[in-house]
C-alpha cells in the first residue's frame, strides 16, 4: 500500500491586507457591503454599482483596487473566513480540532455568514463562483492542516494519515446539518463528531493507497 504524504503546507494567506487611515474605513465599508448584496442577491446578480451605493463610495474606487467582480468578493469572503488567531496548539489534536470548528461555527453563525454560504452552495456551477470557493477552502483549512502535522509529529496521528480527508470529513458533516438541514449544532454534537472521525483516523482510517 502507498501512503500518502504528510499534510501540505499552509497557502500563503490573502485575505488580509494591511491599511490604515480612510483606505481602512473603505475596504472595511466595501466588504460589508459586497457581504450584504451576496446574502441579498447572490453572486451572479451583484452589482458593483449597488455594492458602491450601500458603501457609500464612488464605483471607481472599488475598481481601483478589485478591477473584477470576482476579485472584491474573493476579498470579502477570505475577511469574512479568516483569523486573526493562530492556529491551537493545546498538546492535544482532539482539543485543537474541537476549537477549529468552534471558531468556524461562530464565523457562519451570523445572517450575512448562512446567507453567503448558501448562495455558495446554490451558484457552484457558475465557473467564478467555483474558482472562489477553491481559495476559499484553502484558506480555511490551512489552520487545520497546521493542526494535523503537529499532531503526526507528536505522534498522536500515523504517518501518511490525509490531512485533507480528516478536515472534510468534519467540515461537510458540521456544514450539512448546521447550513443545510438547518439543525442545531451545540458542542456535544461537535464533540461527537470529532471524536469519531479521530478514532478511526488514529487507527489508521485516513491513510489511502494512492490512486491508480
Amino acid at each position: 500500500m502507498t501512503i500518502q504524504p504528510d499534510p501540505p503546507e499552509p497557502p500563503r494567506r490573502t485575505g488580509q491586507q494591511r491599511l490604515g487611515g480612510r483606505s481602512e474605513r473603505v475596504v472595511r465599508e466595501v466588504i460589508r457591503a459586497t457581504l450584504a448584496e451576496l446574502g441579498r442577491v447572490g453572486y451572479a446578480a451583484l452589482r458593483i454599482d449597488d455594492v458602491a451605493a450601500q458603501a457609500q463610495v464612488n464605483k471607481t474606487t472599488i475598481y481601483r483596487r478589485w478591477p473584477t467582480k470576482a476579485e472584491l468578493v474573493t476579498t470579502t469572503l477570505l475577511a469574512m473566513s479568516s483569523s486573526d488567531e493562530d492556529p491551537p496548539d493545546t498538546g492535544s489534536v482532539r482539543e485543537d480540532m474541537l476549537a477549529l470548528i468552534r471558531r468556524s461555527i461562530t464565523r457562519i453563525s451570523t445572517c450575512e455568514g448562512e446567507a453567503v454560504y448558501r448562495m455558495i452552495g446554490l451558484e457552484m456551477d457558475h465557473p467564478e463562483v467555483a474558482s472562489i470557493t477553491r481559495e476559499l477552502r484553502g484558506e480555511m483549512h490551512a489552520p487545520w492542516y497546521v493542526t494535523i502535522k503537529r499532531a503526526i509529529e507528536r505522534g498522536e496521528l500515523p504517518r501518511g494519515t490525509d490531512a485533507r480527508l480528516i478536515v472534510e470529513m468534519i467540515s461537510a458533516t458540521v456544514y450539512s446539518k448546521k447550513l443545510k438541514l438547518r439543525e442545531p449544532v451545540d458542542d456535544d454534537y461537535l464533540a461527537a463528531v470529532v471524536n469519531l472521525i479521530l478514532r478511526g483516523a488514529v487507527n489508521g482510517g485516513a491513510i489511502r493507497a494512492a490512486a491508480p
